[in-house]
């Protein structure tokens, strides 16, 4: 049976602990994801993996979500990110990639928030206010 989502800061704290995992050779941004779905008690992890070719690149959120998904989640509810860069140092400017915005919609709504640690909590609405919808593909 699903549980109330982990408060944001537990989100936070697993998201921290998912950029340590991090594979970023190329970049040295560490970044790290936590989601929490509707259907799923536990939250789900995710870490930024990067390749040479860059484009097969995955980012931590979408690792998250996906790991989500294959455990049953169908209703993302919110979405904690971190990014430390090779220092050590948080990189609290940092938001979602266009891919990522995408994939949240899919999963999520407007309201679903998006939490970033250091700089605060948004909507996916603040970042991507018309997404593409499934609905546009019925017809």
């Amino acid at each position: 049976m699903p549980t109330e989502p982990p408060a944001p800061d537990a989100l936070v704290v697993l998201a921290r602990a998912a950029a340590a995992h991090a594979y970023s050779p190329y970049s040295g941004w560490r970044v790290g994801a936590a989601v929490a779905f509707a259907e799923t008690a536990t939250p789900h992890q995710g870490a930024n993996v990067e390749n040479g070719s860059y484009g097969l690149t995955i980012c931590a959120e979408r690792a998250a979500i996906f790991a989500g998904v294959a455990a049953g989640g169908r209703r993302l509810v919110r979405v904690a990110l971190t990014c430390r860069d090779r220092d050590g140092t948080l990189v609290a400017k940092i938001a979602p990639c266009g891919a990522c915005l995408q994939v949240i919609a899919e999963f999520g709504s407007a309201d679903t928030a998006i939490e970033i640690d250091g700089r605060g909590t948004f909507r996916l609405a603040d970042f991507l206010p018309r997404p593409f919808e499934a609905d546009s593909l019925k017809g």
